[in-house]
């Protein structure tokens, strides 16, 4: 399969496209960096990555940023940044997408427990996974083709731990993330949230 991964040189990322290039056609997609840039805060250049790419099978999405603050401390900025980036950023991957790829392929998107768990600090994060959450669910009844869409919420990541100086005892590789990716592409439902630790334990077993 031919499949693009938009935030392919993050740490989850770089883990997908390592795992999945062992038997499939894999391009990594960074803002800056990887084998194609975008920037999913613009729509034309989310069109233009869909242009150049055709016959694809499936689109997963890793990225999109967000600020931990406390509410009242979050700017105009703060909330536009999560707005036009994790939130829209990834709605455009979906609403182009339907137009590109194949009949019976995928899109997965990525989220966090922050969608239903609500933590101090986390006001922007959880405002940006619950609504892709509500969105997905909603095209998933509108749409009119053979595309799944579902959605990741991975746990901690040990590596990014690592790299903040953070200790978090159930913190989950970038490596077992990733599979929990590929579990997800196999999947013929669509709209579900999948959360990793909980997939994690059903791969193992």
């Amino acid at each position: 399969m031919k499949i693009l991964v938009v935030g392919g040189t993050g740490v989850i990322g770089n883990a997908i496209v390592e795992l999945l290039r062992k038997e499939h056609e894999v391009i990594s997609i960074g803002k800056t960096r990887g084998d194609y840039q975008v920037d999913i805060e613009d729509k034309a250049s989310i069109e233009k990555m869909y242009e150049d790419f055709k016959d694809i099978d499936g689109i997963i999405s890793t990225a999109g940023t967000a600020t931990y603050a406390p509410f009242q401390e979050q700017t105009d900025e703060d909330l536009d940044s999560v707005l036009n980036n994790k939130i829209k950023g990834q709605v455009n991957l979906i609403r182009l997408g339907m137009n590109h790829i194949k009949d019976n392929g995928f899109i997965i998107l990525t989220t966090g427990a922050a969608s239903h768990t609500p933590m101090p600090g986390g006001a922007s994060l959880s405002l940006a996974c619950a609504g892709i959450e509500g969105y997905v669910k909603v095209v998933d009844i509108e749409k009119q083709n053979n595309i799944r869409i579902n959605v990741v919420r991975p746990a901690l990541v040990t590596e990014s731990m690592e790299i903040w100086g953070i200790y978090a005892p159930n913190s989950v590789s970038a490596a077992d993330t990733a599979k929990v990716y590929q579990k997800v592409m196999e999947l013929e439902e669509s709209a579900i949230m999948v959360d990793v630790p909980e997939c994690l334990a059903t791969i193992k077993n």
